[in-house]
């Protein structure tokens, strides 16, 4: 008997599906296994892209000049977003060559990477699919793994999901993880404390994934299962929330006779 996953039409898992499902599981359902997609990727996730691009860039050819390693990011944004009408756009933008300046800052005291955005597969004996991601930087010399994380606002400190992925990416290794947050303004540069109790989490939420997936193998039924959060950011697509709504939308019932409220009687 095939699993839950393979039934589904899940042949992998990642550590982005496996904190989606955590944070917002019928945006999972909505999208692998219903195949309700919105408009793509959104301006701030192509603003990432794009500044890593030049980061990347500047910290390959330490003697690349910052204007340059932001030019390089800029092209690359205006080609991933084409031309798009996001209103997003423009804003995203404008955040791009200080990030790129910021990121550098971050990251060229730690070397030469010896390997950028690289595909790490593992097999678990408690899994029955592959869970697979792609890290952004290695190196070697200083023995650091290093995600990068561009936002508008420092993040304090490592969120749970970043901390789930980045210890999927140390696992089997001897490396020290590290997440570079980048802003347009400044940066902050967080230590992986714990990534054996971050890969037990993530391979918890796979569990209990895969324990929500064997109910049923019409994706209707687990998608009746589950509550969307339309005030989360993973709606903030109009296609994406107005697919959400035609699947989970919260439509009047018939009155059951048998159950009325008697409260006044």
């Amino acid at each position: 008997m095939t699993n839950p996953f393979i039934r589904h039409g899940i042949e992998h898992l990642s550590p982005s599906t496996l904190n989606t499902w955590a944070a917002q599981p019928a945006i999972v359902v909505l999208e692998k296994l219903l195949k309700r997609r919105g408009n793509g990727v959104s301006m701030a996730a192509l603003r990432g892209t794009a500044s890593e691009a030049g980061i990347v860039a500047g910290l390959m050819d330490p003697h690349m000049d910052q204007v340059e390693c932001q030019d390089i990011a800029l092209r690359e944004f205006d080609r991933l977003c084409g031309l798009s009408p996001d209103p997003k756009r423009l804003k995203e933008r404008e955040g791009i060559p200080g990030i790129v300046a910021q990121g550098l800052l971050a990251l060229r005291p730690y070397g030469i990477p010896s390997q950028t955005q690289g595909k790490i597969v593992h097999h678990f004996p408690s899994v029955p699919v592959p869970i697979l991601g792609y890290y952004d930087l290695i190196f070697r010399d200083s023995g650091v793994l290093v995600d990068i994380k561009t936002q508008l606002r420092l993040s304090s400190e490592i969120s749970d999901a970043h901390a789930r992925q980045v210890s999927f990416y140390l696992h089997g290794t001897d490396l020290e993880g590290r997440i570079a947050y980048v802003t347009p303004q400044k940066f902050g540069v967080y230590r992986i404390e714990d990534p054996k109790a971050g890969m037990n989490e993530l391979l918890n939420i796979a569990h209990r994934m895969e324990r929500t997936l064997a109910v049923s193998d019409d994706p209707n039924v687990i998608a009746a299962m589950m509550t969307p959060d339309y005030g989360s950011f993973y709606y903030s697509d109009p296609l994406t929330k107005q697919h959400a709504r035609e699947v989970f939308g919260f439509q009047d019932q018939p009155e059951n006779p048998a159950v009325r409220d008697n409260g006044d009687a």
